[in-house]
């Protein structure tokens, strides 16, 4: 399944309406852990309609960004990051991580080779690896 990820509901609604306009069909369900709805749709779509389907949720990513940042009280806001990590073993967690840092190192270094080295952590936490360093292959 393919996933396209919101954070208001009014904006998934427009999403959800431009899939049934296209009759593809369509799940939707809350992910927890980022407190996010998830529109899930097929895989086997028509390269076509595929990349339709991507030009219309990133048309709504901004205003999707932006009633979050509205629904924001600036009482209550906090200034937070985290890092979603796939475990081997199917489980999903989010890291919490100092924005101002992660900040810091994404003015420095792609967000693809902050993954990879993120993702190089996760790997040697769950299979360690005692052996020297100067005899690791570089992965």
């Amino acid at each position: 399944m393919l996933e396209y990820l919101f954070f208001n509901q009014e904006i998934a609604d427009k999403f959800i309406k431009f899939l049934k306009d296209k009759n593809v069909s369509c799940e939707q369900h809350i992910d927890p852990m980022l407190d996010s709805i998830v529109i899930k749709t097929p895989e086997d779509i028509e390269d076509d309609l595929w990349d339709e389907l991507d030009d219309y949720h990133e048309e709504l990513g901004p205003e999707d960004q932006q009633l979050l940042e509205d629904n924001l009280d600036d009482e209550t806001e906090t200034n937070a990051a985290g890092i979603y990590i796939q475990l081997a073993n199917g489980k999903q967690t989010v890291a919490q991580v100092n924005p101002e840092v992660m900040n810091r190192m994404l003015d420095v270094i792609s967000m693809n080779e902050f993954n990879e080295f993120v993702e190089t952590i996760v790997v040697s936490v769950e299979v360690p690896d005692d052996s020297p360093i100067c005899e690791k292959k570089n992965a």
